[in-house]
């Protein structure tokens, strides 16, 4: 990715990868984000051995690269193979998951991700979304975003899911709100 904004000086490159960090960002109202977006895109690097390159210079733009190898993308496993796998120790593949966020590209790079995984992976906005993507089948697990729209919460709709199919479905609870109600 390059960008033509105000460029990071070398000394605070290291800080960029920071968890909620935002090198001046001046106001909340002039803010954009939260300060996760190269945090997430580091710790996955990380996870996957992948090394992350920034170069940068103040007052014309930073360029980020990582060096992914390409391979053959492996085929799905056969129903059988995905019981067999999840009980050697590998709980994701061939699990039905459903991800609820109102923003559209977090559901797209989380179906993304979950799906390389193996995972069957459903997404909606809201609660009308989700009764219609799970289509009478309740999922084996819910991601879902703590603030929905129209004032909904994940809260709220995980209620209203387990209610409806009488089961304690798991779930995770995201947030980058850092406010006390969420903690």
């Amino acid at each position: 990715v390059w960008d033509t904004g105000r460029g990071i000086p070398a000394d605070q490159l290291q800080a960029i990868f920071l968890e909620f960090n935002q090198l001046d960002a001046g106001r909340a109202s002039e803010r954009r984000g939260v300060g996760l977006g190269l945090a997430i895109v580091d710790r996955i690097a990380g996870i996957l051995g992948y090394r992350i390159e920034v170069h940068s210079t103040p007052g014309r733009g930073s360029l980020f690269a990582i060096e992914v190898p390409l391979v053959r993308k492996p085929a799905r496993p056969a129903p059988g193979e995905a019981i067999a796998r999840v009980s050697a120790g590998d709980p994701l593949p061939g699990r039905r998951l459903l991800v609820v966020d109102n923003e559209t590209e977090i559901l797209f790079s989380m179906s993304a991700l979950l799906g390389q995984w193996g995972c069957e992976v459903l997404t909606a906005t809201d609660l009308e979304g989700a009764r219609k993507a799970l289509d009478g089948r309740a999922p084996d697990a819910i991601l879902v975003d703590y603030h929905l729209d129209h004032g909904a919460t994940g809260c709220q709709l995980l209620g209203a899911l387990r209610e409806g199919y009488g089961a304690e479905i798991a779930a995770v609870m995201i947030t980058a709100d850092r406010s006390d109600d969420c903690r």
